[in-house]
């Protein structure tokens, strides 16, 4: 059973293998803090980020600011996939296998064997019914070897509990939790802002992954889960009645009588049909197979191959961006509007492994799907102070607004045997191939509104659209709001909540806070599902300087 066991390792280890979607989300340590927040409340170098027209919202009295490095990462389990894995790891998974491990006795493969062998020695026995020797004697072989035939018979009744029990945990577990995904994200970037009313500028560099992936239990390992307590009791059912139909024949012999003929036969046709036993076939990856073949597990049910796979479906976006941003007065009204051409390099790739590959993943395995594409995007945005003393602001903004399609190529399966997949004996056998497909980077739109007093700023942001995933994950459509207290000027204090309105319990809170002094700054931020941690996590660091 060695390939089943590379089942516990992979699904222990589906957490690092796959892990998110493409929602509004940049990887600042203050924005994270409050929220996730930014659209009207993001601060000079973060304005790029959010909405480039801020950088013209700054005070008269703002020079410059740099940020870098800016580090963040979000992990997200929402269907708490890595728990119920990690459950069926820990308490099924070792119960499947204790019924097959060779090194241990009394296990299901040890009871099957004992009794295979217990029929071998009483279809001997009854061979030499009609042979040489006394009633008696005869009576008192057949006897000892249906003793050997019954107590076999009653260990693989006892082990056929749990063996249907085990099953059928199994196969509803794995069905319960395939396709359930995981999803993450890792950013890294770095800006350089120089507000003004009358014409603001800023540079930034970002590059970040997004990754979707899954884990899918086909039904042909279902099929090969299920089959084994059903030939078990078939298997069994065939080799009941037997112990009872010998009790009758060693009573003839101790009475000092020879069987009948057709008693003879009737027993014989019996234990023959344990010892020739072939379980109903059942569709496996390995093709059509049984579990019970000559009255024994076949080599197939010992050592099973099975098909089930991880997918990861990945995009990597680096991009290279200017904005500009001015103050414009309308209707006597001083609006500002912003501005972000960016240049973009965007990576697609595509992993895809069978659950019992027994190989390490190996970098270039990764690379071998990997494409790369070169694209031009826009970002624009738009911005009002209002209030008595100016401290409102609204924003609004659409990122990447050419949009942007981008194929992911075709994986090899990593770890499936290379078949005849096109049943042409012409063709040499290959390895499975699994289709590739396409990631689309559609535009996103937001809009804010935030408080800004001396010592407090209160932020609330609004995805006005739906945010596809990248693959498996749920979409994204986030309400946000946020806190920042600032004390002398030197400890920020944030706070926020966010939640996903596309789907239920996608609630995260967050907090944070910053260190000013002299006008360099350190930001942390961390953020958690309040129900459950495990089912959304993140943290963000960055450092700056603001003059």
């Amino acid at each position: 059973m060695t390939k089943r066991s590379l089942l516990a390792v992979a699904i222990a280890t589906l957490g690092i293998q796959s892990v998110q979607a493409a929602p509004f989300l940049p990887m600042d340590a203050r924005g994270l803090a409050m929220g996730n927040t930014g659209v009207a409340s993001a601060q000079r170098a973060h304005a790029p980020a959010y909405n480039p027209s801020l950088l013209s919202q700054a005070s008269e009295d703002d020079d410059f600011a740099i940020i870098f490095p800016q580090l963040g990462i979000n992990v997200a389990d929402e269907e708490e996939l890595v728990d119920s894995a990690q459950d069926i790891n820990d308490e099924i998974v070792p119960r499947f296998e204790n019924l097959f491990d060779d090194s241990r006795s009394n296990n299901f493969t040890d009871s099957v064997e004992k009794l295979a062998d217990a029929a071998d020695s009483l279809a001997t026995a009854i061979a030499n019914i009609n042979g040489a020797g006394s009633t008696a004697d005869k009576a008192a072989t057949l006897k000892t070897a249906n003793t050997n035939f019954s107590n076999s018979l009653n260990e693989v009744q006892s082990q056929l509990n749990e063996v249907n029990s085990v099953t059928s945990d199994l196969a509803k577990s794995l069905n319960n939790i395939s396709g359930d995904p995981l999803r993450g994200r890792l950013g890294l970037g770095g800006a350089l802002a120089i507000p003004s009313k009358k014409f603001a500028a800023a540079i930034s560099m970002n590059a970040d992954v997004t990754f979707s992936g899954r884990a899918f239990f086909t039904q042909q390992d279902q099929n090969l889960i299920q089959a084994y307590g059903l030939a078990a009791n078939e298997y069994v059912d065939i080799a009941d009645g037997i112990p009872d139909q010998i009790n009758a024949v060693i009573d003839t012999l101790e009475g000092g009588n020879t069987p009948t003929p057709g008693q003879v036969t009737q027993i014989t046709q019996s234990v023959d049909d344990v010892q020739d036993f072939n379980s109903s076939p059942v569709e496996t990856a390995a093709g059509t197979i049984s579990i019970f073949n000559g009255g024994k597990l076949s080599p197939e049910a010992e050592d099973a191959e099975l098909n089930s796979q991880v997918q990861v479906v990945a995009i990597a976006v680096a991009e290279l961006a200017l904005s500009f941003s001015r103050e414009f007065e309308i209707y006597g009204e001083n609006i500002a509007f912003g501005i972000t051409p960016k240049l973009q390099k965007i990576s697609t790739l595509h992993y895809v492994s069978e659950m019992d590959n027994e190989d390490d993943i190996e970098t270039d395995d990764i690379e071998d799907s990997r494409e790369d594409y070169s694209k031009v995007n826009l970002d624009i945005g738009a911005s009002y102070r209002f209030g008595s003393d100016g401290n409102w602001m609204v924003g609004v903004v659409g990122k990447n607004l050419l949009g942007g399609e981008f194929d992911y190529a075709e994986a090899e399966v990593k770890g499936s045997p290379e078949k005849d997949y096109d049943n042409n004996p012409a063709t040499p056998n290959t390895p499975l191939f699994l289709k590739g497909g396409s990631i689309a980077l559609n535009p996103q739109y937001r809009a804010g509104i935030a408080y800004n007093g001396d010592w407090a700023t209160v932020s609330f942001d609004l995805d006005l659209s739906e945010n596809e995933p990248v693959a498996f994950e749920n979409p994204t459509q986030y309400a946000a709001i946020g806190a920042e207290f600032d004390i002398f000027r030197t400890l920020q204090l944030r706070a926020g909540y966010r939640t996903n309105m596309s789907v239920a319990d996608a609630e995260i809170v967050s907090i944070g806070f910053g260190l000013s002094p002299f006008g360099v700054h350190l930001d942390i931020a961390a953020m958690a599902n309040p129900n459950d941690p495990e089912k959304e996590a993140g943290i963000a660091l960055e450092t700056g300087f603001y003059f």
